[in-house]
């Protein structure tokens, strides 16, 4: 039997996009309602339904884990099962009988971990906007760039001097001054 895993995931796809894309190839979708990586419900069941010859067909590798070492224990149960997971947006086969070269393991690796960082990042970043968090570098103080303009402009200070005075840089004060 085919079956489909998606989960709502920020930085890819939406689940209808996911849905889509797995309704073409699998029987059966698995979805979770959550992005909780602790709490998989739907995954442990999907893997507990699977059976030799069958099919997992995802997305996105970092929507089946959130680690390398994850992906390496699903890979192990679906080689142990003799069940394949297909990665639709890689092109990417990994079943018992398919084995891998080295580089194309270490590039798809390295790919993996990657995603992760990005969607950890872009989670932290959102969980961050919501609790009303500013994101980014903190401003200048305008009284600070006002002041490091007026001494600028009095030609008694040195771009040193001013810079001591306010903590304002010399490129600050020049892309301030350019406006």
């Amino acid at each position: 039997m085919n079956y489909g895993y998606a989960r709502p995931v920020e930085l890819i796809d939406s689940m209808d996009a996911q849905e889509q894309k797995l309704a073409e190839h699998a029987e059966k979708l698995y979805l979770e309602d959550h992005n909780d990586n602790k709490k998989r419900t739907q995954l442990n069941a999907l893997l507990s339904a699977m059976k030799a010859g069958d099919t997992l067909y995802v997305t996105d590798l970092f929507i089946l884990a959130d680690s390398t070492k994850q992906l390496v224990d699903l890979v192990n149960t679906a080689s142990a099962k003799e069940t394949a997971i297909i990665v639709l947006n890689k092109g990417l086969s990994i079943d018992s009988e398919t084995s891998l070269t080295f580089s194309a393991s270490l590039n798809l690796i390295s790919e993996f971990q990657s995603d992760i960082v990005k969607f950890r990042t872009r989670l932290g970043m959102t969980e961050a906007s919501s609790k009303g968090k500013q994101l980014g570098r903190p401003k200048r103080s305008d009284d600070n760039i006002k002041k490091a303009i007026e001494m600028y402009m009095s030609k008694n200070f040195t771009l040193d001097e001013i810079k001591k005075e306010t903590n304002i840089s010399r490129a600050t004060l020049y892309r301030h001054l350019d406006l």
